[in-house]
């Protein structure tokens, strides 16, 4: 699949997974009421906690490994029942974790934390990763448009009240589960023959494998969800409110990096194994993103304020500061996808990619909790924290890819003419050489030939 086709089927498919839950968003606050759309959202949390521990982080490193051998059906079959059987073990270790603590330490029912726990099933039936390092991203959105358009249908006809809570929180995890039911066909000819061969030590080296893809996954989910509590912390529930409506014009532009980064994943991997210099030429040219991250940023500072006027009235006119001062956020973004997830991730330097990473998060939380005393505005505190990590990652990936990139860049066309010299010699000497031909004077002959 092109490059183009590839982004298209991506953009498709992150289209229908956020267009779904916010078709449904008015639908279910009327229908549930406050308490219950509190306990819905709340119990869709903890389901998304539970995928990311279920997921551990093989949307990134088994992506890569798929990416790298995927003209080798054996080894794709391998590790998808890998994966699989690994991501098995994890979801029965946090089902029992979390029905232990239900009713006491998460705020939720057990029948109701079963209900969120079918998402994580699904993050198991349907291997999205594996269909983006295989680059047929089309069959991945079929069964996703397919998918969240029964949960839609689902939802608006049988949730009808506030006692339909558990079901709505069911049809809502569920939906994943339906993509992977859809992707049956597809998925049954690449990997089911793997099952045959997994063994104990097969998920650990999967565990070990896949721990900093996790960690970045984690701290990811952490860095997106704690700014409002952040901003409730500081200064209240009202900051927060604004600081939430600011931060949803931001993340609106994230599906777009998303999806850029996994049409651009699975060719930069493979190329990173297979012929780096040609990896490094596409994460240049990735860097022509930077147009729409620009566009992004201007979209924020300027238009954005109209915007939030018009839809969600004065009242909320606190989130435009807000969101002009956040408005940098999604061209840093963009740059960090191509430095650090593209390069870092698939070219020797995932230790310091995932330490980077850690470390952006902890600059995050110092720098907020600095900030904070110091303005009297501290949605804008957390704002100017939320740059500040964006920025390190960008200043410290940006040197890798300067450093690293170009000297390997340096080291390929050296090699490169230093094997055209040999290669030269070589045929010098061949031609000279009396084992190329029956007698002496036969070699001269055609020694001279060429001279002439």
């Amino acid at each position: 699949m092109s490059l183009r086709k590839q982004a298209a089927s991506l953009a498709i498919m992150h289209a229908a997974d956020v267009l779904q839950p916010l078709l449904i968003l008015p639908y279910a606050g009327r229908v549930l009421g406050p308490l219950h759309f509190g306990q819905f959202a709340y119990a869709l949390s903890i389901g998304w906690l539970a995928t990311t521990i279920v997921d551990y982080g093989f949307h990134w490193t088994a992506q890569r490994a798929a990416a790298s051998v995927r003209h080798e059906p054996a080894m794709i079959a391998s590790l998808f029942a890998e994966v699989t059987a690994t991501k098995a073990i994890l979801w029965f270790v946090v089902t029992l974790a979390g029905v232990a603590a239900s009713d006491g330490l998460l705020a939720v029912s057990r029948p109701l934390f079963l209900c969120a726990m079918l998402n994580a099933v699904g993050g198991i039936l349907f291997p999205t990763w594996l269909f983006i390092a295989l680059e047929r991203a089309s069959q991945a959105a079929v069964a996703v448009v397919v998918s969240r358009g029964v949960a839609l249908l689902c939802f608006l006809t049988m949730v009808t009240s506030s006692a339909h809570t558990e079901l709505a929180v069911a049809i809502q995890s569920s939906a994943s589960i339906a993509a992977g039911f859809v992707s049956l066909p597809f998925i049954v000819p690449i990997g089911f023959s793997g099952f045959r061969a997994v063994t104990p030590s097969a998920v650990g080296m999967q565990l070990r494998n896949g721990w900093r893809g996790f960690l970045f996954t984690l701290v990811e989910r952490i860095f997106v969800t704690l700014p409002v509590p952040l901003v409730q912390h500081f200064s209240g529930y009202v900051a927060a409110g604004q600081y939430s409506i600011a931060e949803k014009f931001v993340n609106a532009t994230r599906p777009f990096f998303r999806a850029m980064w996994e049409t651009l994943l699975p060719r930069v991997a493979y190329c990173a194994r297979h012929d780096p210099e040609a990896g490094l030429v596409l994460i240049r040219r990735s860097l022509l993103t930077l147009v729409v991250g620009a566009g992004f940023t201007l979209f924020l500072f300027f238009l954005a304020p109209y915007v939030i006027i018009l839809l969600f009235g004065e009242s909320f006119s606190g989130a435009i500061p807000i969101v002009r001062v956040m408005s940098v956020i999604p061209l840093l973004i963009n740059a960090n996808t191509c430095t650090s997830n593209l390069y870092m991730f698939n070219y020797g330097h995932e230790r310091a990619w995932t330490f980077l990473n850690v470390s952006g998060l902890l600059i995050f939380l110092a720098a907020a909790f600095l900030l904070s005393p110091q303005l009297s505005n501290a949605a804008i505190a957390v704002a100017i924290a939320q740059i500040a990590r964006e920025c390190f990652v960008l200043v410290v990936s940006a040197g890798f890819f300067l450093t690293f990139g170009a000297a390997r860049a340096r080291s390929s066309a050296t090699q490169g003419d230093g094997e055209a010299r040999a290669s030269d010699v070589a045929a010098g000497s061949m031609l000279i050489s009396p084992t190329n031909a029956q007698g002496g004077r036969h070699v001269r002959m055609e020694y001279s030939s060429v001279d002439d």
